[in-house]
């Protein structure tokens, strides 16, 4: 019996000493590829370009142990794009070609943390999947597409206390793009359904560097 508590003893210290909880604003750069726009049966059409820009976002992280997490994370990209000719109406008054651009990603993420020597660093590596929004506008007129992204990527955590650290990060997160894709970015450049044509489904890559304050709990 005395061993028995002994026990629960030192499991109730162990669980009291137990981080689980995290939350971190971030902020940082992200470098994106264009949108190729091929057709289905393999016609050139030109390629959207999206500018690297910077982002800000969050995570709220739940430990399941000492080494692995599960969390959610909100990012936004604030950036510009520009469409190539067939996909923009000369006629129109929506003949510009560069539009605003917000992308918006919401992931579900899984970590597996290492140890090192020095117990305040905390490398990782990171799994996630969920999915990306883009937000476009020009010239009062704005559309929205959402689709299927994952990341993969790694990073380190460095405590300084109990319940504070810095987080950097690196991350691919591309987003699949399909192939009825073509209808918003027409809507876009006003052409409409004259440049509607069959996409094939596409990658748009995009590579996250980032770092915040992590809070502990």
């Amino acid at each position: 019996m005395i061993y028995i508590l002994m026990g629960l003893a030192s499991s109730i210290i162990y669980a009291g000493d137990f981080k689980r909880f995290e939350i971190q604003p971030f902020g940082g750069a992200t470098l994106t590829g264009g949108i190729p726009l091929e057709s289905s049966d393999n016609v050139n059409l030109g390629t959207i370009h999206v500018n690297n820009s910077y982002n800000a976002g969050v995570t709220f992280g739940v430990y399941l142990n000492e080494e692995d997490a599960v969390e959610g994370l909100w990012r936004r990209m604030f950036t510009k794009g520009e469409l190539p000719a067939g996909f923009v109406d000369p006629g129109s008054s929506l003949s510009e070609s560069t539009f605003n651009l917000k992308i918006d990603q919401y992931h579900c993420n899984f970590l597996h943390h290492y140890t090192l020597n020095d117990p305040k660093a905390c490398p990782y590596v990171i799994g996630g999947l969920g999915a990306t929004t883009y937000y476009a506008s020009q010239n009062g007129q704005s559309n929205s597409l959402t689709r299927f992204s994952f990341a993969l990527g790694g990073g380190i955590k460095y405590f300084f206390a109990d319940h504070f650290g810095l987080r950097a990060e690196a991350r691919w997160a591309p987003t699949v793009l399909s192939a009825s894709d073509s209808r918003f970015w027409c809507s876009i450049g006003g052409a409409g359904a004259q440049c509607v044509v069959r996409l094939q489904t596409t990658l748009q890559n995009q590579v996250d560097f980032t770092g915040g304050v992590i809070f502990r709990f």
